[in-house]
């Protein structure tokens, strides 16, 4: 896969995302043709985004958009320095 349809693929993701909603790996593969959400998510989440997994009712692994909390921007602090809020 291309970089630029990678870029692209995490865009519409996130763009779902941002709407309030959460997404399963079959909702990404008909709405987007993403094959590997969890290389998206991946990607996604190295670039700052506070994603979380959570798992539906009939057992689906879902992602959905939060906000990180004081615990979590602590642990970014303490692993990566001052560098990581830059």
């Amino acid at each position: 896969m291309s970089n630029v349809t990678a870029t692209t693929q995490n865009q519409k993701v996130l763009n779902f995302l941002r709407s309030g909603q959460s997404l399963s790996a079959g909702q990404a593969r008909g709405l987007f043709g993403v094959t590997s959400l969890g290389k998206r998510i991946s990607e996604l989440r190295a670039s700052g985004q506070p994603i979380y997994t959570n798992t539906a009712k009939n057992g689906t692994t879902v992602y959905r958009l939060g906000t990180p909390s004081r615990a979590m921007i602590a642990a970014a602090y303490r692993a990566a320095g001052s560098s990581v809020f830059e």
